[in-house]
């Protein structure tokens, strides 16, 4: 490790030694963001990155390596870049970002860092410390916020906030798109008659084959219960209609693998188009459950489609 204070030759060993022990890549840079001093870690890593082991070594100005960066996390540079230079000019007393810095054999993120040094001359020590193991650690509580545990789909709110950003989408392109509101017909019978654990592998089923039917870019959330809801992106009424009948057909010739004869289950389906006055997706999904209620009012096992007059329903105010 280079000198990168005042002091006797014996204490700069011991500060160089210290530095050296990090796990965290460390570099000290001068005012004008040359680099000036690097440790162990950040000499190995660069090594083992870079085809230019050089390009980040002492001497070398850090800034332009950000404005050269290329390749793994060269997309967060220039912000890197914008940082340092604040905190070079005084205007920061720290600035840090989080940023993927993959390789060709594993995905890994990166906490950079950068703090004025405490010298005369000025300049700034910074530091990318390896986050991986924490980033995955948050994708996966993130993902189980957002599944619902017994069939694997998404929630209620992950369903809430994606289809938000749908009902934004039309409302600023007038682009297409509808939501589908499912429900089990008497499925509070399959739980009494067969007992629960039969009702979750009903439920476990039904989630199965609907998803079979949909294309990637549907949405197929559980919201609660036997209740179910499909966001069609692109899709307008006439389109969604024809989704929610086969989604209706595939369950009803459906049989579900359970005791000696297996089960047979039927569901209701409503469906509405999400409007440009709508405000929010809650607004679509009150019309879709009106239009699913006149489906179980109709004798359930079909799909109706919202309508300003529906069989069984009054009208809107």
């Amino acid at each position: 490790m280079s000198k990168v204070h005042r002091g006797g030759p014996q204490l700069q060993r011991l500060a160089a030694a210290v530095i050296d022990a990090l796990s965290a890549h460390i570099c000290v840079i001068n005012r004008n963001g040359v680099i000036i001093a690097v440790n162990r870690a950040w000499r190995n890593f660069w090594q083992n990155n870079s085809e230019e082991q050089s390009c980040a070594d002492s001497g070398v100005n850090y800034l332009e390596v950000c404005r050269r960066a290329a390749g793994p996390g060269s997309e967060e540079a220039p912000a890197f870049a914008t940082g340092v230079r604040s905190v070079l000019s005084g205007k920061s007393d720290l600035f840090q970002l989080e940023y993927p810095c993959h390789s060709i054999t594993e995905a890994r993120w990166f906490l950079g860092r950068a703090t004025p040094l405490d010298i005369a001359q000025g300049g700034a020590v910074i530091s990318h410390v390896n986050i991986t193991e924490r980033k995955f650690m948050e994708f996966e509580l993130s993902r189980l916020a957002a599944t619902d545990s017994l069939t694997g789909s998404p929630n209620r709110r992950y369903f809430n906030e994606t289809a938000n950003r749908e009902v934004e989408r039309v409302r600023r392109f007038g682009a297409s798109a509808s939501v589908v509101m499912i429900d089990l017909d008497h499925f509070k019978s399959i739980n009494d008659n067969y007992g629960h654990a039969v009702g979750d592998q009903v439920l476990r089923e039904f989630a199965r084959a609907c998803k079979e039917c949909l294309r990637p870019t549907d949405v197929f959330a559980r919201l609660g219960g036997e209740e179910f809801a499909v966001l069609l992106p692109g899709a307008d009424a006439a389109g969604s209609m024809k989704v929610a009948e086969l989604l209706r057909r595939t369950i009803a010739e459906t049989t579900i693998d359970s005791g000696p004869a297996g089960i047979n289950v039927t569901c209701s389906a409503g469906v509405a188009e999400i409007l440009r006055s709508d405000l929010s997706i809650d607004e679509t999904l009150r019309r879709a459950d009106l239009a699913l209620y006149a489906a179980k009012r109709g004798g359930r096992n079909r799909v109706m489609q919202f309508a300003d007059r529906l069989p069984g329903i009054a009208p809107r105010a």
